[in-house]
This record gives C-alpha cells, structure tokens and sequence, in this order.
C-alpha cells in the first residue's frame, strides 16, 4: 500500500458508504460529491472567503493608490507602487498569497477523489482495497475467461462490474474470477436505461455528457466571478482576449478528456462543478464583502496624502538603489515626496520679498556714529573738528 493510498482509502470509504445507501451510482455519486464539497468548504473555503474579505476591505486605499500613479508607465514608478501596495497589504494583515495555498492544498486531495471515481472495483467495491498489483490479476482472469474488458485500463473496473452485477447470481464463478474477493457493495450505473459506465460517443446519446461537461463548466466560471471579490485591476483583464482564452480552454480539455473516459466520471466533473459553485454562492451570502461610497474613496485619498505630508516632516527616505541614490521616476514622484516642488521652482532661486530686501540692505550698511562724537569735515583741504 503506497503512502498515496492512505489519502485515497478513506475516500474510497465514504463512497462504499453513499453507495450501500443508494445503489445507483449516480444517485451515490451526488451525495459523495456533496459530503467532500462540505468538508472542503470548512477546512479551506472559509478560510479563502476571509482572506478574501481583507482584499475587499483594503479597495478604497488600493484604489487612491493606484490613483496617485495613474498614467505612469515607467519603471521606477511600478516598483514603488509596488513596494507601496505590499507595505500596505503587510500592515492590514493580508496575505495575497493567501488564497492560494487552500487551493494548492486541496490539489491532492481532487486526485485522490478521481482515483476513487475511475478505480470503483478496489476503492468501492473493496476488492483488494489495500493491494493495487493484484487488480492486474482480476482483470487477466476476465479475459481468460473469454469476457470482454476494455484495454483501456481507465473502464476496465467498470467493465468487471458490469459483468458482476449483470452475473450476480453464479456466486462461485465470480468469486474465482475475483480470487477469492467478496464486493461490499455493487453499484448500478444504469438510469434511464442508459449505461453511464460506457465512455461517451458521437453516434450514442451519452454525448450529452460532454455537451454538458462544457456547458455547466462556463457556467460556473461566470456565476463564481460574480459572487468572488476582484481586484479591479484583475477585472479589467479578464475582458482580455487571454483570459477568455484561458475561460475556455480547462473546458475544453475536460470534454477532450471524457471521450475516454465513462460517462459517470464525466457525471462527478459536472457533480462537483455545480457544488463548488453553489458553495461561493453561499459564502459570498453568509460573509459579503464590504461596500463602499464615493466618500470612502475620497477619504482613502485625504488618508494617503495626510501619511506622504508627515513622511516628508519627518524626513522619510525613499528606497535607494545599489550605489545608495534614490530611485528617481521619470514623472517625478520623488519631487511630491521631498516636499512637492516642480523642477523649475528647484532652481530657480526664490524671490526675495521688499521687506525681506531691505532689511538685508540696512545690516549692510556700516553703523552709525554716536550722536555725541565729533564728526570729521573736510572743507578746501583743512581738517577739522566739528561738533553736532
């Protein structure tokens, strides 16, 4: 038993039990989907939805921010945006990262839950649940036996329980075909008279599987988007022709892939796309961003520019580079820092005022004499005294 497979089992476990209580797989199948979809949602989409809320809360100074740099393209600029956004983000407790490691976390945990949908013979229906290698031997006896089994190891198991439930009651040839193994259970994948263990054709009406893979999938992105806070800047890019590109394209590959697949795993795609979507819904319901007025963002802005105005008194030093001068924009920026003074107002020197000038004329001037002291006074080349 490989370490993956203690992920896998536990899984394997609850959908034995969704399936002893209803046996048709589809039925089984939504209720499976439903409990994992639960468990997610407490373990990682709570959490999601908060980080997401310290986003949201945070739009009116992102916004004056970007605001403050509005139509400066260069780099210098980009980077002290940056580092501007990232210092705000760090003081409010927000992780922009955040959102991401749920889903990464999650990622194994989808895989384990496709192994238990496309593996039904050993996860579900426990034959050698703990002993993956002897599968091959199962599958060898059916041939042997001169039943029909795919080559396809994705609807081999499928196959083998088709032909179990459709022979269920010649009890000691199956239990030699299986060597030995009882099932738990058996699960039906028959509705309507149609057989969702088979993989999907053009010519067969199992080709609403795929149609509706793709459907429902484009859906879900679009009502999703619209009950998950965005950044704007991220709003404003997904009107792009790459992100429309992008919005197709997991579809896409997804109906690809049912072609060969059977139609019950194309079945849990749809489950779960539907469940993720009506779990945001409820999120977003039970814990809505916050709204915002016209005079929030105006407030946001008289915030930012009362913290530059004090970043200035103070003497706050902007970011230096590697020879220790400061990074200076192309739009001037670090002018508005250092105390919002044009280039030309830097240097041309500042008029001096009338009373300013005179006084400065006045302490040129020599003192004058007492007015007790003899004044000298020259007169056709004699000297002398002269008293006032």
């Amino acid at each position: 038993m490989s370490f993956f497979d203690y992920l896998i089992v536990p899984f394997g476990y609850v959908m034995q039990f969704c399936c002893w209580i209803f046996p048709n797989y589809l039925a089984a199948l939504a209720v499976f989907t439903v409990l994992i979809q639960l468990l997610l949602c407490l373990i990682f989409g709570i959490k999601t939805q908060k980080n997401s809320l310290k986003q949201a809360a945070l739009a009116p100074k992102v916004a004056a921010l970007r605001k403050k740099y509005a139509g400066r393209t260069d780099q210098a600029t980009r980077l002290k945006m940056q580092e501007e956004t990232q210092k705000m983000y760090q003081e409010n407790g927000f992780n922009p990262m955040g959102g991401c490691l749920p889903m990464l976390i999650q990622l194994p945990i989808i895989l384990a839950l496709y192994q238990v949908i496309v593996n039904p013979l050993r996860y579900i229906c426990g034959v050698f649940r703990f002993d993956g290698s002897k599968i091959a031997t199962i599958v060898e006896n059916f041939k042997n036996a001169g039943i029909h089994i795919s080559e396809d190891m994705r609807t081999q198991q499928y196959d083998i329980i088709r032909y179990i439930v459709e022979h269920k009651d010649e009890t000691e040839h199956v239990k030699t075909l299986l060597e030995g193994q009882d099932p738990s259970v058996l699960p039906t994948f028959s509705i309507g008279g149609f057989d969702m263990s088979q993989t999907p054709e053009f010519a067969s009406i199992l080709v609403l599987v795929p149609v509706l893979i793709f459907v429902v999938m484009i859906v879900s992105q679009i009502i999703t988007r619209r009950f998950t806070y965005q950044d704007p800047a991220v709003k404003e890019q997904q009107n792009s022709i790459s992100m429309k590109i992008m919005m197709y394209t997991t579809p896409l590959i997804s109906v690809y892939v049912s072609f060969y697949m059977p139609a019950a795993v194309g079945i849990y795609w749809i489950y779960r796309s539907i469940a993720a979507t009506l779990q945001q819904m409820i999120l977003y319901k039970i814990m809505p961003p916050p709204t915002f007025t016209e005079e929030d963002y105006k407030a946001a802005e008289r915030e930012l520019n009362g913290s530059s105005k004090k970043k200035k008194k103070s003497g706050g030093s902007l970011p230096s580079g590697s020879g220790g001068e400061k990074k200076r924009s192309l739009h001037h920026i670090d002018d508005e820092d250092e105390g919002d003074t044009s280039p030309a107002e830097k240097q041309a020197p500042a008029a001096k005022e009338p009373k300013q000038e005179k006084e400065e004329s006045k302490r040129d001037l020599p003192p004058a004499a007492p007015s007790d002291a003899p004044v000298m006074k020259e007169d056709k080349g004699t000297k002398h005294y002269k008293k006032k």
